[in-house]
């Protein structure tokens, strides 16, 4: 018995020290990049990670704060004081970007993967690029031009929606579910020509996704996010949100499958033609070696990763534009009169891909909300190798951020204004020769840059030139929005404005 209480003291002791020595001395006096200037931690068991995380009354941002203090690389502290890298700094990113993408991977993340699965967003090395070869030739310029017609007709249902709103006598509405659900419907007919009709009725799957995506994020929420990639186990803690968690991941694998069933189905009887995503997918993948296919679950983890990253980013940047436009009336009846002469008839905003593009203030604006509200603000990548970064000795597996929303704020490139709301920049032909890829990165680039990049932008421009031709929007008197930055950054507690019909 003594002997057993021995083992038990023993081991209750060893894992105290254990814990205290990788929260209180690992970070400060041992690791590698303790040498390397960054805040110091506000809290040993969240570090740094709360003022990452905290709403924001504005656009001020903490990661730009950080760089102008310690420099474009730093070092924070993660959960539990871990240390983590910061970097924003073009000539390294376009190291872990570029030269060295498969060298730089992404930190597990368990709650992702329930989520979307293991396809492209989360697949590595040879697995990634055997799926990014296969599913290059779906998001061909012909195929985008294609789906136009289905981002007219669901953000027409849209229109009506808001009219009926505002016929009610409503002084203000609550777009946030609007946008979501008409992206959310968008992604389902050019993904996999399935009508999601969430706009208009209930849908298992558009609730799945609000419960994880739109709801407020309290801080027990973030907590659990966060901790499940540490601690697996805390999503198994029978309590509400977890319980929704894992229900809302059900709902979504089961209806991917069910998609990937009837296509495969209809594959089998030659009656697969239509050019969505998954068809084309599909068809493509019936003709590749057997060394090269795509299994049937990465096709299910594509759904999943379509219906996540294909209508979020438009749902965010849509939102944000909004906001934006809202608080600067000039710049919202700039763009309407652009989109009132190419579109005189707001009755027949019928653009094609072209017409659409061709709108130079609203490819402005879009580019601009994408720089200043980015949807995600900052990617981690895991070196697999030893790094030295300027001066900096990198050890393999350090965690480092890539600090999107700082880059898009410099203001050694973007100017004295760069933390402001202004379209008008990207006429600047002087300004606009100090752009790359390595500074504005709203999709990220190189082989892990969005494959579909260029279908989230044509279906923004769309859904936000219909929305501004047609309607007025203004802030809510007494109604205060906040920058929430996680899971993504999105209008907080929801996008409410006043919303008056533009007149004839």
């Amino acid at each position: 018995m003594l002997d057993l209480i021995s083992l038990v003291s023993f081991f209750v002791l060893g894992s105290i020290g254990w814990i205290a020595y990788k929260i209180f001395i690992w970070p400060f006096y041992v690791s590698p990049l303790r040498k390397i200037p960054g805040p110091p931690s506000d809290n040993p068991f969240y570090g740094n990670v709360n003022t990452l995380v905290a709403r924001k009354d504005d656009f001020i941002d903490p990661q730009l704060e950080w760089v102008e203090k310690y420099g474009k690389v730093l070092k924070y502290n993660g959960l539990f004081n871990k240390p983590t890298l910061f970097v924003a700094d073009p000539k390294i990113i376009q190291e872990i970007t570029l030269s060295k993408t498969y060298e730089f991977v992404k930190p597990y993340n368990k709650g992702a993967i329930s989520l979307i699965g293991n396809g492209l967003v989360f697949a590595e090395g040879d697995d990634h690029k055997r799926q990014r070869k296969m599913m290059n030739p779906a998001f061909t310029h012909s195929n985008i031009k294609d789906m136009v017609p289905s981002f007219i007709r669901v953000t027409s249902t849209l229109k009506g929606l808001i009219e009926d709103e505002i016929n009610r006598g409503k002084p203000s509405i609550n777009l946030t579910p609007y946008v979501s659900k008409t992206t959310l419907d968008i992604i389902g007919l050019v993904g996999f020509n399935y009508e999601f009709k969430s706009l208009t009725s209930p849908n298992e799957l558009a609730a799945a996704y609000d419960s994880i995506l739109n709801n407020p994020s309290s801080t027990l929420r973030i907590a659990i996010t966060l901790l499940s990639n540490h601690i697996p186990l805390v999503r198994k803690v029978p309590i509400k949100m977890n319980k929704k968690f894992q229900h809302a991941c059900e709902v979504i694998s089961r209806v991917s499958k069910k998609l990937v069933e009837i296509k495969y189905k209809e594959a089998e009887n030659g009656e697969l033609k239509g050019k969505d995503l998954l068809s084309l997918l599909i068809n493509i993948n019936r003709t590749l070696p057997i060394e090269e296919k795509m299994t049937d679950d990465e096709l299910k983890y594509q759904i999943m990763t379509f219906l996540i990253a294909g209508h979020e980013t438009t749902n965010v940047t849509t939102c944000w534009a909004l906001y934006l436009l809202s608080e600067h009336p000039h710049l919202q009846d700039t763009l309407r009169e652009e989109l009132v002469k190419a579109f005189p008839d707001k009755s027949n905003f019928n653009p094609t891909f072209d017409e659409i593009n061709s709108l130079e203030f609203l490819n402005c604006v879009i580019k601009e909300t994408l720089r200043i509200a980015t949807p995600v603000p900052a990617v981690r990548r895991t070196n697999l190798k030893d790094e030295v970064f300027g001066e900096y000795f990198i050890p393999k597996d350090t965690e480092i951020v890539i600090g999107i929303s700082a880059l898009q704020k410099l203001p050694e490139i973007w100017g004295s204004t760069a933390g402001e709301f202004n379209p008008k920049r990207w006429l600047d032909p002087s300004l606009i020769k100090n752009i790359t890829n390595l500074n504005y990165m709203p999709f990220l680039n190189g082989a892990r840059g969005c494959i579909g990049n260029k279908v989230a932008l044509a279906e923004a421009k769309i859904l936000l030139g219909m929305l501004i031709r047609n309607f007025v929007f203004q802030p809510v008197e007494g109604f205060q929005i906040k920058k929430r930055s996680f899971p993504m950054s999105k209008p907080d507690p929801h996008l409410e404005l006043a919303v008056s019909i533009v007149e004839s």
